[in-house]
């Protein structure tokens, strides 16, 4: 995790550096002085691990989104609205497919 803002304690010493990555032992001291909470920037790989979209193969993305283009409308036509409702929908479509199997 890579800090978003500085850190400081209550009589704004600096703790913490704005782009310094958390260490288990920086953690540790902040946990001291009390900070329970920090800004910290989402990395490519924790926005891919929380995309559905990002987690599947293109094939698969590819085929989803034809089959969707195919039984919906053509969002890029109507505006910025019904695009997002097709994201949207593919995206719940890809939870749907990734998601593993009820016993």
């Amino acid at each position: 995790m890579v800090v978003a803002r500085d850190v400081k304690n209550i009589d704004g010493m600096l703790l913490v550096p704005t782009g310094c990555e958390l260490s288990e032992r920086q953690i540790d001291i902040l946990q001291a002085w009390g900070v329970s909470e920090v800004d910290v920037e989402a990395t490519k790989e924790m926005a891919k691990s929380h995309d559905p979209l990002a987690q599947l193969p293109p094939e698969i993305l590819a085929k989803l989104t034809a089959e969707l283009r195919s039984r919906y409308w053509k969002p890029d036509e109507f505006g910025p609205v019904p695009a997002e409702i097709f994201k949207l929908i593919l995206v719940r479509k890809a939870q749907h497919f990734l998601a593993p199997p009820l016993k």
